[in-house]
């Protein structure tokens, strides 16, 4: 019998980023491989609903702080806080790595920011294979269309030097001044080379990259890496159970679907989001669940027609909802598209401008940039969500590209089948 070999999977970020690097351990470990995901301390409850083994990286404080961080939803600064609190990775990655046998075959499977961290593992395993998980479209750069950067939505008819010129900026600005001192610290202490940027860097170490999206929902581009496998979303809940609260039933009978608004699951700066959400329902005279685990974000008292709940699978509530109205997190996108519902992206930093443009260019939906949201501008919006029929066509469209079951099935093949380097 073939020895199982160890696949370790590393998650980063809030909830939503967890999930799909879950969804492939599951599959891996159901397929007798030996499975161990990495995670933040606040995910664990979630590896242990799934019986997955993991280790905890990181501390709470540190994720804390960076949630808290005034910056952290800020466009151009976000991405330093994130990098500046998950630095410990690139020390805790390779001593893992350095703590288990050199005898047993292991493949890292790792979120990009981590990369960094697997190519200073390598420098002492070299036969461990890496692979890149890509989350959302944008995680990928290219210089053709769409290009996002930000909230900058770059137009078709800017020459390709001028859209290089402006990834060069972005990282001479923003990226590298964060970025690169904690990687160089990190490979100075194990006496390895410098890097000067974290782009190049990046994409030069994983030797298969893997999509969490579909290719319907973003075409491979001629700058992308490559090999890329292509997958599919990854809607994957470690909450099995799908019967709602009887709270939550009896409110849903209680009249019609109602709109769900969500800001994710890491924001906890949303308060004038859901103030401008609740004058919108007040306004027309609708229904809505206000889904956050951070109830402080809410006025204390909310009306009848008004629900708060602090977690729901989207899976199990989406079906009955009128609309959703989200901060445009890829995994919360996904679950709409596959439910067919309508969604009104209110997108804040990282990946969400871009995941906000393929839903309106899918006619699923459409966006306001949360910058610019006030309860007025709200109401509009969803009025005019509410009334197409274009969109709803679109989205029951759309809903039907979804699989039924094996959503990590071709990804875990393409995994299975990267070989380990030779050793030494």
């Amino acid at each position: 019998m073939t020895k199982a070999r160890h696949f370790i999977f590393l998650g980063m970020g809030t909830l939503g980023d967890i999930f799909p690097f879950l969804s492939l351990a599951v599959e891996m470990q159901r397929r007798g491989q030996e499975v161990t995901i990495l995670l933040a301390p606040v995910h664990a409850s979630h590896a242990e609903k799934a019986g997955v083994s993991y280790k905890v990286f990181g501390t709470q404080a540190d994720y804390d702080a960076a949630l808290r961080h005034p910056d952290m939803w800020e466009i151009r600064k976000g991405m330093g806080i994130v990098l500046e609190s998950s630095k410990s990775v690139h020390t805790e990655l390779p001593g893992y790595i350095a703590s288990l046998s050199a005898e047993q075959d292991c493949v890292l499977v790792v979120h990009p920011l981590g990369l960094p961290a697997a190519d200073i593992a390598r420098s002492f395993r070299p036969d461990i294979p890496v692979v890149a998980a890509y989350l959302a479209p944008s995680n990928l750069r290219t210089v053709h269309n769409p290009l996002v950067m930000g909230d900058l939505f770059i137009p078709q008819w800017l020459p390709v030097w001028m859209r290089r010129l402006l990834w060069t900026y972005a990282d001479k600005n923003f990226i590298d001044p964060v970025a690169v001192p904690i990687i160089n610290q990190a490979r100075q202490a194990r006496n390895l080379s410098t890097i000067s940027s974290l782009a190049p860097h990046m994409y030069a170490v994983p030797d298969l990259s893997i999509s969490f999206f579909p290719d319907w929902f973003a075409p491979v581009q001629p700058d992308w890496p490559a090999p890329l496998a292509m997958g599919e979303f990854q809607l994957y809940d470690s909450n099995l159970v799908t019967d709602l609260s009887t709270e939550l039933e009896e409110f849903l009978a209680a009249g019609p679907a109602p709109l769900v608004f969500t800001p994710g699951s890491g924001n906890i700066q949303a308060s004038h989001y859901f103030l401008c959400a609740q004058q919108a329902v007040q306004k027309l005279g609708l229904r809505a669940i206000f889904l956050t685990s951070h109830r402080e974000q809410i006025t204390t008292a909310l009306p009848d027609n008004i629900l708060w709940q602090s977690y729901l699978p989207l899976r199990s509530i989406l079906p009955r909802a009128s609309a959703l109205i989200h901060h445009g997190g890829i995994g919360t996108t996904a679950e709409a598209l596959r439910a067919g519902t309508p969604q009104l992206v209110t997108p804040l930093a990282f990946d969400q401008f871009d995941n906000a443009a393929r839903v309106k260019k899918l006619g699923t939906g459409d966006f306001i940039r949360m910058s610019r949201l006030t309860g007025s501008k709200l109401t509009r919006s969803l009025q005019q969500l509410l009334a197409s029929e274009v969109i709803k066509t679109s989205c029951a469209q759309v809903s039907n590209k979804f699989k039924k079951t094996g959503y990590a099935d071709s990804l875990c093949d393409s995994i299975e089948a990267l070989q380990s380097k030779q050793k030494g």
